[in-house]
């Protein structure tokens, strides 16, 4: 005879789902919520679970942990106990619980639902038509359909007012941890600020939420290149950023970082960047500064063919070793007496013509307008 009560203490509900499903959507009061596997559940996540239950909003199924492993997976009573009693399920949220920051720390509350509303009806715009251009650009970028849902990437075509906080047009990046939103950066389309950010959010550790039980930690200089490389290697490492190289940690997000025991810092290979990386490496002993191999960051990296899962690799296994040499002797990269210069996507072929060379990187606005790019002309090895 099963002690069906005994089980379903010791397996987490939450827990039990988040393996199946990965990582909540969002947290709403006491419930976590995840998009619905039953039914098409749209835009808005309806599968909920409190008090070690689960129940969707939308189709109505509902129950505990062994309703929810039949349901899954067609099993019978005694085969599904059989499976919950050989488990060991924590929820990582749960145990990263003690580690998240004080919620006097967060944006306000309005702010925090004002602010979800701008993600949904940003999302909703970027896979519609009007988001056309929009996906185009993050594609060209690296980034994959699911890594762009994932991130809950939207696209606000106008300046404008969106749930009364003022949002500027271009690419909306939100940051979520544990459900709950901290800021909104929005990559503009055009003007001379790349980046701005939506007033009223509180600087935090993008991507906190993929540390998990990584014992090693990559931080990028910005957002962009954290998706990308979670894309790529995320099942090696955690990912995350604090958006810019001159953002310092805050001390309620310390906790976070508590259990690393390897920190690779992954920032621009500029003066910026190496400043961004001492300044990690003399408050973290184990903090290791990695270069990428091409360009002048993790994207143009991968965007000159890099391979992403190997250079990680690679700096895992090398257990704290420092890289051989700049980025500049790695990579064959020509003098450009251009550089820092305004350069035309018309003129590019001429200077590849000229000098024999090929392009990589690369920043364009979202209407394709004149580049003022990280732009990088490559010798080929032939």
């Amino acid at each position: 005879m099963v002690d069906t009560k005994a089980l379903l203490q010791r397996v987490d509900a939450a827990a039990l789902i988040e393996r199946d499903l990965g990582q909540p959507v969002r947290r709403e009061g006491r419930w976590l919520k995840w998009t619905c596997p039953f039914h098409d559940d749209g835009k808005t996540p309806s599968l909920g679970v409190a008090g070690n239950r689960w129940k969707c909003f939308g189709c109505g199924r509902s129950g505990d942990a062994i309703d929810w492993v039949r349901e899954r997976e067609g099993l019978s009573f005694r085969e599904v106990c059989q499976r919950l009693g050989s488990m060991e399920l924590v929820l990582a949220s749960e145990k990263a619980a003690h580690r998240q920051p004080s919620l006097s720390t967060a944006p306000a509350v309005k702010w925090q639902a004002l602010g979800l509303e701008v993600v949904n009806a940003c999302q909703a715009v970027l896979w519609s038509a009007v988001g056309t251009k929009a996906r185009g650009w993050l594609s060209r970028r690296g980034l994959a359909n699911e890594t762009i849902r994932r991130w809950r990437l939207g696209f606000n075509p106008d300046d404008q007012k969106l749930c009364s906080l003022w949002v500027p047009r271009g690419i909306v990046i939100p940051c979520l941890v544990a459900g709950q939103i901290w800021y909104l950066k929005v990559r503009r389309a055009n003007g001379r600020s790349k980046y701005s950010q939506v007033s009223g959010g509180q600087i935090a550790l993008f991507g906190a939420d993929t540390i998990g039980k990584h014992s090693t930690v990559v931080v990028t200089e910005g957002e962009f290149d954290a998706m990308l490389l979670h894309q790529e290697a995320g099942n090696l490492v955690g990912v995350v950023t604090l958006g810019s190289a001159a953002a310092r940690l805050p001390d309620a997000w310390v906790p976070y970082l508590l259990g690393v025991q390897r920190l690779l810092v992954a920032y621009d290979t500029d003066a910026a960047g190496a400043e961004g990386a001492a300044r990690w490496e003399s408050i973290c002993p184990h903090a290791q500064r990695i270069v990428p191999l091409a360009g002048k960051d993790v994207t143009d990296f991968y965007l000159a063919a890099g391979n992403l899962r190997a250079w990680v690799q690679f700096a895992l296994a090398t257990d704290g070793e420092p890289t051989a040499a700049p980025v500049e002797t790695q990579a064959l990269i020509s003098p450009a007496p251009w550089e820092g210069q305004r350069v035309r996507v018309e003129d590019l072929p001429d200077l590849q013509a000229k000098y024999g060379l090929r392009v990589v990187g690369g920043d364009p606005d979202l209407d394709g307008k004149p580049w003022q790019p990280k732009i990088y002309l490559v010798e080929d090895k032939a």
